[in-house]
């Protein structure tokens, strides 16, 4: 008998299935990031200053989002859970590939002969040996194939206790084997390659949605490791505006009082200068305190141990606003934005539900076919064909009966949700570049306000050295309106850059920036 090459229909199975996967048409994609091993590495240097403790840590913005990409656990549990998610995608590809069940047993068995003319202190034995293995194929028709073979030979001896001598029973050589060829192929419920491959389509959605949610979750790591480090930057550069004001203030107390010993102030002014330091020093508190607090929110950010993280990248803002053409960035939304594509995915997830569906209550009609071998070694090989076709269709089962329609609502809702989606998606864009351009305009006109403030506290210094009629009060009011400028500009121009930072973030643009 001639026997199948059981290597050659795996290799050819496996091809198949191969192929299957990999030309499935409309299934959405996404791509995947990098990984953890491939992620950019921070700089040697900072990498060596980390080692050293009490050793003050200057970061450029690279460093601070490369260090988070390294060390936050957030990304690290998103690598984790990818490695799941895939795994679970590999088993869900892997429904068309061949199944091998090799199986092997040998028993035992000894009793007392039944036949008159043995002797009680006899014992008969049997050996049963056996051998098998089956294969099992789910083809892209929808069809079920099972293909088995079993071989087994059995010993028959009688064993005398009283001379140790063992008797042959029946002929050792005497091999019995079958093989059986089964295959179950769906006409109508179940037929067909769509639906044979629903759960792959499906699972590759479901793919699609943690690959979409990994993503998500880098990019927000990145954004909010940007946003952070320039909370650093705010923090010191206000820090260096109040201990710049404070100095200058305690200067103009040592000038005050050397004038009110010549009495050529009064006490008053005096006083109100000492008070305008006491307000300056409490200011100063607050901003060393927010101060340490950002620090302590890169530090967490980044995982590090507390230590002096120090922002060398100075805030600059930008010469001029070169933004995409807003249709330019709608393209970028629908290709690029999570919440879009999630409302992508969940249309096509309604279709393959729909077509489950109507798929359940088709007609169940089913050919089956199965051929049997028999060989014995001491008897004729005989071979068994059987067929049949079965018709059959469960009612009363409201649940089915209601999925279409239920499936339908859910398709339609699914639609209006990316309609509403795309609609929002449009709002919120505008919505984003009004700020970033309001926000690149307030730039322009705090640069004015600050310029100008420092001009009018210059001129009213001048005014009072020349005797004019200029109060301390009125340069103590110019004083705060010249540090409160300052700080506005500071203010606007780290919100212009955040807003930026977040349009690219919306526009599925960080992780093509920081991850190249």
């Amino acid at each position: 008998m001639k026997m199948i090459n059981t290597n050659v229909f795996l290799l050819k199975t496996s091809f198949l299935s191969l192929c299957l996967v990999c030309f499935l048409p409309n299934l959405v994609k996404a791509q995947d990031v990098p990984s953890q091993q491939d992620l950019p590495k921070v700089n040697p240097e900072i990498q060596l200053l980390l080692g050293k403790p009490n050793q003050d840590i200057p970061l450029k913005l690279v460093d601070a989002v490369y260090l988070t990409l390294q060390n936050n656990r957030d990304v690290k549990i998103a690598y984790l859970q990818r490695i799941v998610d895939k795994a679970r995608l590999s088993e869900s590809e892997s429904i068309f590939s061949p199944t091998l069940r090799p199986q092997l047993s040998l028993n035992l068995n000894a009793r007392e002969p039944e036949f008159a003319s043995a002797q009680k202190t006899d014992i008969v034995t049997n050996t049963t040996a056996r051998i098998g293995a089956g294969i099992n194929l789910k083809l892209p028709t929808g069809a079920s194939l099972n293909l088995g073979w079993n071989g087994e030979n059995v010993w028959k001896g009688q064993y005398s206790k009283d001379s140790s001598s063992y008797l042959p029973l029946t002929d050792p050589n005497i091999l019995s084997q079958d093989v059986s060829f089964s295959i179950s192929q769906p006409l109508l419920k179940d037929f067909g390659v769509y639906l044979s491959t629903l759960n792959i389509r499906r699972a590759r959605l479901t793919e699609s949605t943690n690959i979409l949610n990994f993503r998500n979750s880098i990019a927000q790591t990145i954004t909010n490791s940007v946003v952070t480090y320039r909370n650093l930057l705010l923090a010191q550069e206000r820090l260096k505006i109040e201990e710049a004001s404070f100095a200058s203030a305690k200067e103009e107390l040592d000038r005050l009082q050397l004038l009110f010993t010549e009495g050529k102030i009064t006490k008053n002014d005096l006083i109100q200068r000492q008070a305008d330091i006491a307000q300056k020093e409490f200011n100063l508190i607050n901003v060393k305190t927010n101060l340490t607090e950002a620090i302590a929110s890169l530090t967490k950010l980044t995982d590090l141990p507390l230590k002096m993280l120090i922002a060398v990248e100075k805030p600059l803002p930008p010469d001029s606003l070169n933004l995409p053409t807003f249709e330019e960035m709608i393209k970028l939304a629908e290709d690029n934005n999570i919440r879009y594509l999630f409302a992508v995915n969940a249309v096509e997830n309604a279709k393959l539900s729909l077509a489950e569906a109507k798929n359940q209550q088709s007609l169940d009609l089913t050919l089956n076919l199965r051929y049997g071998f028999n060989s014995f070694s001491h008897q004729r090989d005989s071979g068994n064909f059987t067929s049949s076709l079965v018709l059959s269709r469960e009612f009363g089962n409201l649940s089915q009966d209601n999925a279409v329609l239920k499936s339908e609502v859910n398709l339609q809702q699914a639609e209006y949700s990316l309609a509403n989606t795309r609609v929002d998606i449009n709002e919120q864009l505008r919505n984003r570049v009004r700020n970033v351009r309001d926000s690149f305009t307030q730039i322009q006109l705090s640069k004015q306000a600050t310029n100008l403030a420092e001009l009018r506290l210059n001129s009213a210094r001048e005014k009072m050295k020349s005797g004019n009629n200029v109060s301390t009060t009125d340069i103590i009011n110019f004083e705060k309106g010249l540090v409160d400028a300052k700080n506005q500009e500071l203010n606007v121009t780290i919100s212009h850059l955040n807003s930026m930072t977040q349009l690219e973030e919306f526009l599925g643009m960080t992780l093509n920036k920081w991850l190249k």
